[in-house]
């Protein structure tokens, strides 16, 4: 088994979240650590986007958001409440150097837990064309259910190392979810609390724990509150 730290960093400064994951995914190009898993959510709502993403202005001119930019592809996401998380891991025997066969073994991954969970998904992706709005369509390796894409992936990959960035909605602001992208910019997505009012957090990480031991023979170790000098706040490693 290969050992990961496991990051729970709960909500955090939204303005915080994507240097904490650039700073994570340095530290496994450093060989600091052999992968670390973040599972985070947000403090306040926040519109993420990719690195490659030229511009990106929110629909409403009256809307003040912070747009942070990713280590990672893809196109735009507004963040409410969410599972938000980044791994970091060595590519190789495990984890794949291409990027769809990568993206598609994290993809099994998360569907096993979500599975668990009572949400059954499926890689029902369209076509490989960006897409300047992550939830506007799936990629083929992306999770599908009955009510739309249900979680965003995008890779970064650099001195054999790679950082994959994913989020899962639990609960969608309509509202503001027109208010930033348009209207009918975005089918009517749901979150994962919607969809399944019984999901709970503590049995999603419990399998998303077995899954990865079972997918990628990884096992963590114990959590312990650590300084992350990167940021400066204290975390639960």
């Amino acid at each position: 088994m290969t050992q990961w730290h496991l990051v729970l960093d709960g909500r955090c400064p939204s303005k915080r979240n994507m240097t904490r994951d650039a700073a994570l995914f340095q530290s496994l190009i450093e060989k600091k650590h052999q992968g670390i898993l973040r599972i985070y959510n947000w403090e306040e709502p926040a519109v993420t986007v990719g690195y490659h993403q030229k511009s990106f202005t929110l629909s409403d001119p009256n809307l003040t958001l912070p747009i942070l930019k990713r280590p990672t592809g893809g196109g735009a996401v507004l963040h409410v409440d969410d599972i938000t998380f980044s791994i970091s891991t060595p590519l190789g025997a495990a984890v794949p150097a291409g990027v769809l066969e990568c993206s598609g073994l994290i993809s099994k991954v998360f569907a096993c837990a979500l599975r668990q969970c009572g949400l059954e998904t499926a890689l029902r992706g369209g076509g490989h064309e960006f897409s300047p709005v992550c939830f506007a369509r799936p990629s083929p390796v992306e999770l599908v259910s009955g009510t739309g894409k249900v979680m965003g992936l995008a890779l970064a990959r650099r001195a054999g190392v790679v950082l994959a960035q994913g989020v899962i909605p639990l609960r969608v602001d309509r509202d503001l979810t027109r208010r930033v992208f348009g209207p009918g910019v975005l089918p009517e997505c749901r979150g994962i609390v919607e969809t399944c009012p019984d999901f709970a957090l503590e049995t999603f990480l419990a399998g998303l724990q077995e899954s990865l031991a079972v997918h990628l023979g990884v096992s963590f170790q114990n959590s312990t509150e650590t300084e992350h000098p990167e940021d400066g706040t204290r975390r639960q490693t």
